[in-house]
């Protein structure tokens, strides 16, 4: 094979490459922040029984992040996203900070924060930070009175902001 028909392989590859990445990020505008370095790939639900109100909830699913953004530093982070429970837009996902024993909602949720792409859950950086539940301000002032052990997290939900009042995760 000759360096000008590899080259002309690479080449093709590169523009076939782009091509995808562009016609992706049509429907998927995080494909490009995540291209560029703004954004992570979180993966697939993690396998978790979700109780709410006591009952099982098949339409929320539970995703772990390892690691802070931008850092080495270890994470013990639930993800939640309930899109189909959020009438109001304010928590289409939130976090669990199991190691600082607080849950908060992202600051953004937007297709460009949060997406699916083949079942594979992609966050930016800007969807990477949250407001704790507890905060007067950009939360709701509530206490979720969050507990946990090894295989169990549980709490409340602020009222009247879902059809459910309290979780309970059994992870597995």
């Amino acid at each position: 094979m000759t360096l000008r028909k590899l080259l002309k392989i690479v080449v093709g590859l590169l523009l076939l490459f782009a091509v995808v990445v562009g016609l992706t990020s049509i429907s998927h505008p995080i494909i490009l922040i995540w291209v560029t370095g703004s954004a992570r790939h979180i993966g697939k639900p993690i396998q978790a029984t979700i109780y709410t109100n006591g009952q099982v909830n098949h339409g929320i699913k539970v995703f772990h992040i390892e690691k802070y953004w931008g850092s080495s530093e270890k994470a013990n982070n639930y993800l939640l996203k309930l899109t189909e429970y959020d009438s109001l837009g304010m928590l289409k996902f939130f976090n669990i900070n199991l190691n600082e024993k607080w849950i908060g909602r992202p600051v953004g949720t937007s297709k460009n924060d949060y997406d699916f792409i083949v079942g594979h859950l992609f966050q930016s950086e800007t969807g990477g930070h949250f407001t704790p539940f507890q905060d007067d301000m950009k939360g709701f002032n509530f206490d979720p009175q969050l507990s946990f052990t090894d295989r169990q997290i549980k709490f409340y939900m602020p009222p009247n902001k879902l059809k459910f009042d309290s979780v309970r995760i059994e992870l597995q």
